[in-house]
């Protein structure tokens, strides 16, 4: 059995219809408020269970995760609400996957637990593992993320967090074991992106899940860049800083808000471009891979659900890490190609392009 917390949210409904169309794991659902459900739900998910859970409160916990295999949290739960599920779940055996990242801390555990479960971070920090099996060895990394859509209020909360959290940094790039500070490179992939959305800004952006990756893969340089679109929102964020540390709640409303305004009448999209450089049987290579066609919170849902099916398949990790740290790159991403129809996903081999048009 799979509980998830939070499956009526414009999050993990999205996760929710992904797990029930493409498993045939029982679900029990939880949350303070399942009588105010809309019927609609009800009806489609009417062979779940419904149980009302008190995040606070360790024997509503413990009632809800009794019998589940793997749980599923898409709600927005604080810190000391999080780790209280993480030990109960952990005494029981069950694992864990955590929408969002409030709590993280990267420790040993009985049973995987893993934070950041959807877009950014999580598919975010996979994109770059799954283009590395093209190759042998991967010398450099350009990454580009960014979306134009309506936060819901866990993905603002992790994206402004993030924004002020210490250990991400703006303004710098990986090079030779180092984070140094940011020099632009050679090439500009920008338009790439411009094709797929507008750009209103764009800035390198180096949190501990880029970090994460850089390490793991062993690349000699890299550079992450968060694009932003929404006019609205990126006022916001411009004042955001100083408004977070007196009113974080009242801040994180603002740029959901903002991000409501800004994708009002406009199709929601999200992207990644990849592109990576290396060595594959002795020679260069170079490859490209873009991902888009849904918008955050649907891609949010989609890959929460898909991290938490190929978990139940696969739980080697007993450990807590972010999503976009484990080893499930490769069957979440196939997951998602394979059984979401909006989910596109693109590789390209750039010397093949380059030697064509020579030609």
């Amino acid at each position: 059995m799979i509980g998830i917390l939070g499956a009526y949210g414009a999050t993990g409904i999205w996760a929710t219809r992904f797990i029930k169309n493409n498993s045939n794991n029982s679900l029990r659902i939880g949350g303070r408020n399942i009588d105010k459900v809309p019927q609609e739900l009800r009806e489609e998910w009417k062979d779940a269970e419904w149980v009302k859970v008190n995040v606070s409160d360790k024997e509503s916990i413990e009632k809800f995760i009794n019998g589940c295999e793997t749980i599923l949290d898409c709600a927005k739960l604080s810190v000391e609400q999080t780790r209280l599920m993480d030990e109960i779940a952990e005494a029981k055996g069950v694992s864990v996957l955590h929408l969002g990242i409030a709590g993280f801390e990267r420790q040993e555990s009985k049973v995987p637990i893993f934070y950041g479960t959807g877009a950014i971070p999580g598919l975010s920090g996979l994109i770059p593992q799954y283009l590395s099996k093209k190759f042998d060895h991967v010398t450099s990394l350009e990454f580009y993320y960014g979306g134009l859509g309506a936060f819901s209020y866990t993905a603002a909360n992790d994206f402004i967090d993030s924004l002020h959290n210490d250990d991400n940094r703006t303004m710098v790039y990986w090079k030779n074991g180092e984070i140094l500070p940011f020099e632009p490179s050679a090439n500009d992939y920008s338009e790439d992106l411009k094709s797929v959305i507008p750009i209103n800004k764009m800035f390198p952006f180096f949190d501990g899940e880029a970090e994460a990756i850089t390490r793991k893969l062993n690349i000699d340089e890299a550079r992450f860049h968060m694009c932003l679109s929404g006019k609205r929102m990126i006022e916001i964020m411009n004042s955001a800083r100083h408004q977070y540390k007196q009113n974080p709640d009242e801040t994180i409303k603002k740029l959901c808000t903002a991000s409501k305004l800004d994708t009002f009448g406009i199709k929601e999209n999200t992207f990644y471009l990849c592109i990576m450089e290396g060595v594959k049987d002795n020679a260069p290579a170079k490859f490209k891979m873009t991902v888009s066609g849904l918008g955050p919170s649907p891609l949010t849902g989609v890959s929460a659900g898909a991290a938490t099916l190929c978990l139940t398949k696969d739980a080697k990790n007993c450990k807590t890490i972010l999503l976009g740290e484990s080893d499930l790159a490769t069957p979440i991403i196939d997951s998602l190609i394979a059984n979401e129809p909006d989910f596109s996903c693109e590789i390209k081999d750039m010397n093949a392009i380059e030697i064509e048009g020579e030609i």
